[in-house]
């Protein structure tokens, strides 16, 4: 091959190189200026509601996208899905009424909303005077898509706060461990531990308790709280607990599980144990000393220290 050729393969490929990053820049500033996000506050809400009574409260909603965006309010029913952490989003369940009725929201079902506003959106949640006793499930969207796309197919991001509601009566909270499980060895904090948990009541709770840690000689050196996590019924969860500790771990760890079911009663209590060495603060402290060893070395070989008596 030529010069002249090897000149030439060299300028289309530096071409078509310089053409790809083009468009990927173009691509990714096209993107970056397309932003469109809402963030909500709670993501969940709880509420036990008696037949006949109403109870209410407040979203917060903010635009986090980079324009004004135009915001629709839906509600929905969903439903658990069996042995896992999922949830089936549908517009009605079965049933003369269902949570999707029971819900109102405040303020109208679109609106206008400016770039970076915040907005509290109320709510409330009545229970008919013949509501069932038990769980009963809802959720409110809130989609963003942009003003220009009043007419057509409109494609946004949308988030969601799930609402659930306990109906009092004849219900049952009641779940079970499956398994409890937790590193063998670590080097340091923070150590992880995982509770593998089913719903084997009627009702959806939050399953309660304590992770208790203990040393070798049995003084308890820690505690995690088990908390803020939902699970619904006929599902399984893995609640994740993690002990984080200030200074070293070494020896030998036990950790202790209790957790207490939505009827207080406390499940049958788990023990794992686990063993602890500081490798990276031994490998740094023999660094030290390795280092100290060669400067007294050599500082010994290079400094004479002499005294004279007069």
């Amino acid at each position: 091959m030529t010069k002249i050729q090897n000149t030439l393969c060299i300028n289309r490929t530096a071409l078509l190189v310089l053409s790809v990053l083009l468009l990927l820049l173009l691509f990714g500033a096209s993107v970056a200026n397309a932003g469109i996000g809402l963030s909500v506050q709670p993501v969940k809400v709880l509420h036990t509601i008696k037949p006949g009574e109403t109870v209410s409260g407040a979203i917060s909603l903010r635009n986090e996208s980079d324009e004004d965006v135009n915001v629709e309010v839906t509600v929905e029913d969903f439903i658990p899905a069996a042995g896992s952490i999922n949830l089936q989003f549908i517009g009605r369940t079965e049933g003369v009424t269902t949570v999707r009725d029971w819900i109102t929201i405040g303020g109208k079902g679109s609106f206008v909303f400016k770039k970076g506003e915040s907005r509290a959106i109320p709510y409330s949640i009545k229970a008919p005077s013949k509501a069932e006793p038990g769980a009963h499930f809802g959720v409110v969207f809130f989609k963003a898509t942009r003003l220009e796309e009043a007419g057509q197919l409109k494609i946004g991001t949308r988030v969601g706060v799930l609402i659930f509601v306990t109906v009092p009566g004849n219900s049952l909270q009641k779940g079970k461990i499956l398994d409890f499980s937790g590193p063998s060895f670590v080097t340091g904090s923070p150590v992880g531990f995982t509770i593998k948990f089913e719903n084997t009541g009627t009702v959806h709770f939050e399953p309660k308790g304590a992770l208790t840690i203990a040393n070798m000689f049995g003084k308890k050196v820690g505690e995690v709280p088990i908390s803020g996590q939902v699970v619904l019924p006929t599902g399984v969860r893995d609640l994740i607990a993690q002990w984080d500790v200030s200074g070293f771990l070494l020896g030998r760890y036990t950790a202790a599980l209790a957790i207490v079911d939505g009827e207080g009663n406390e499940l049958t209590t788990k023990t794992v144990a686990f063993y602890a060495f500081p490798v990276w603060h031994l490998l740094g402290l023999m660094a030290l000393i390795f280092a100290l060893f060669h400067l007294f070395k050599f500082l010994r070989r290079r400094l004479k220290i002499s005294v004279s008596l007069k």
